[in-house]
This record gives C-alpha cells, structure tokens and sequence, in this order.
C-alpha cells in the first residue's frame, strides 16, 4: 500500500527483545512505503535475528558492549565510556541525514535532541529498577509504557499502552508454536520443565542476585521424579549440570517454553514470555518488587508468581504445590486467555503511534 505522506525512520535496537517487540511493526511500515533505517549493537543473537529478517542494517557495535568482568567499578566504568562510544558512532551514523522519528530504548535520544528529531523509547521497568536511564528519558521526546509503569518526575513524558511488549510477538494472533522442535531435544515429548539462568553482568545487575548452584541442585532433585529437566544458560554451568543443558537454537525457545509443564528462572524476560504463553512460571532474582509490570502478572492475572533468592524455602514450597496440582496448566492458560481479553494489539497500538500527523 502506497500512502500520500512518506515517512523516514530509524530504529535502534540493542537487545533481542526489542526485535521482537518492533519487528511486526517495522515490516507494516515498509509495506505502507515508509523508509525504515535499523542500527544495532552486537547482543546475543540480534544481529541473527535481524538479518534472517531480510532488513537492511548497520551495526555499529560489532564488538559489543557487556563488560566481561564482574566486578561493580569495572562494569560502571565500561559502562559509561560505552555509553559515549555510543552516542559518538550514532552522530556519525546519522550525520547528513534527515529523519521523522527515531524509535528506541537507548541513546539514541540523545541524538534527537541534538539533532531536534523527536525520540520514542519503549520503557516497561519502573524508574526505580534502572535508574540509571533517567538521562535517557531526560533527552526522549516520549515515553511508551504499560499503562501501571511508574516512571516518576517522567511520567509527563509516558503515552501508555494496555499491553506488554512480549504479546508483540507471543500473542495467539501472532505465534504458532512447533511441536517438531520440541521432538528434536525430547524425541518421546516426555513432561519437561525449563529453567533459566542469566548472566547478570549488565550495568542495573550490580549487586543483583539469582538463582545459585546451591539451589539449582536443590530444584533438580525435587523436579527429576516427574521431569525431564533442561537448563537454558547464559553462563557456563557447573559439570554436574550439563546433562540437562538445553541445546536449541534461541529463538526457537518460546515454542520450547509453550510446550512445557513448568518454568522456573532468574531471567526478567522469559519469565514474562513463559507467563504470556500460559505456562506455570515462577521467578527469582532481586528485582521482585521493583517492577510494575511483573507484579501485575502476578496479583492482577494471576501468570507469574515472584520470589526473591532470599525466599527459596517459598519457592521450593510452591514448586512442591505445582508438581502436586492437576490441571495446572489448563488453570494457568484459562488466566492467560482472561488477561489476553484486557489487551490491546501493541502491534496496530504502534503503527498508529508511528505514523500519527498529531505526534
């Protein structure tokens, strides 16, 4: 479809899970004859996913930027010259060229205010969580967030949407799980459970904690009975675990958690996506609490239950109930279904948005 105006925008992505949450939107755009630039950093498997995509990209971080070490100071300092690194290499990107919007959850807002081209970040963490992105929201023109998202002195700033970034791309309208992939790691679809661990490393993970090997085992044991159990990790895992490493391409993983009995993890995302797909899932890390959106899976939709590392013992206990509980999954996809009826489709939420006269 031809339109009458002709837009030209630049996305900037800097995670998977914003490819997911931009990608339906940014293929509507090229079909209604809008240009579509896309810059990225080297992170996981971004730069895989985009050009399975088809589009046209430039990476400017082919390097990456996760600091390596571990070590607070080390991740603050890499932290904050990367964050200059950034904004240098996106000027020169965008030097001589003329733009409509810039869309994105990172320093790209800079480079609109210096160049009066007007930002939109997709932020779905409270203020408090990250605070360190209160210099990009000082810079951003607009702010979209879930609707309960607290954003502080920056909420002047928010257009809220009734919705979650994951239903971009994991809402029934949108998704068709695969079975074939499950059969290629579990050939007998036996009843499994994932668990996730995650790194981290990032900047806003200093001095955060997850799940440990101590409680790991401990979750194995009390799983192995009934399941089969596979890991999927960003760090390298203990001898004694790998056994139960799950070996599938990433982003096959949401048609690997649709079809699982359970999830347990320390990952902010797959937690929100194994709880958006209908599975039982459970949480952990030291983030519980601080975050709207995952609170509201929890006492509004009734998907997600939460805990902090400190609350194993209310963990393991709930996972004992999970095991013991029949028609578990069923009652879990009946409240995902209820909390889909509450939503708005994100992906026609942002076209609109994006190709507005009035923004």
């Amino acid at each position: 479809m031809i339109i009458t105006k002709q837009k030209h925008f630049l996305f900037f992505f800097v995670h998977p899970s914003k490819y997911y949450l931009f990608r339906n939107t940014v293929n509507t755009l090229k079909k209604q004859g809008h240009i579509v630039d896309i810059v990225i950093v080297t992170k996981d498997i971004l730069e895989d996913l985009i050009r399975k995509e088809g589009w046209e990209y430039t990476n400017i971080f082919p390097e990456g930027r996760r600091s390596k070490s571990k070590k607070a100071y080390s991740i603050i300092w890499k932290t904050g010259i990367n964050f200059f690194r950034t904004v240098y290499r996106l000027y020169k990107y965008c030097h001589g060229k003329k733009y409509d919007l810039f869309i994105t959850d990172d320093c790209l807002t800079v480079i609109g205010w210096l160049k009066r081209v007007k930002s939109i970040m997709f932020i779905d963490d409270d203020i408090g969580a990250i605070p360190e992105n209160k210099l990009l929201y000082l810079f951003a023109y607009k702010i979209i967030s879930p609707t309960n998202t607290n954003l502080g002195k920056f909420n002047s700033k928010k257009i809220p949407v009734k919705s979650y970034k994951e239903l971009a791309s994991l809402h029934p309208d949108y998704f068709t799980p695969d079975i074939k992939i499950v059969k290629s790691f579990n050939p007998e679809l036996d009843p499994y459970v994932i668990i996730r661990l995650v790194a981290l490393t990032a900047s806003h993970d200093r001095n955060k904690k997850g799940i440990n090997d101590k409680q790991l085992l401990k979750l194995i044991d009390l799983l192995k009975a009934k399941y089969k159990i596979f890991i999927s990790s960003e760090k390298a895992l203990m001898p004694d675990f790998e056994e139960y490493q799950l070996r599938v391409r990433p982003e096959e993983i949401a048609h690997v958690l649709y079809y699982s009995e359970m999830y347990i993890g320390d990952s902010q995302t797959m937690s929100s996506e194994a709880a958006l797909l209908g599975i039982p899932a459970i949480r952990c890390n030291d983030f519980v609490g601080k975050i709207t959106v995952m609170d509201e899976k929890e006492y509004l939709y009734g998907i997600l239950r939460n805990f902090k590392p400190a609350e194993f013992d209310k963990l393991y206990e709930t996972v004992q109930i999970f095991i013991n509980t029949e028609g578990l999954k069923q009652e879990w996809r009946a409240r995902r279904d209820n909390m889909l009826l509450q939503m708005e489709d994100i992906n026609i939420f942002l076209v609109k948005l994006f190709t507005s006269e009035t923004l």
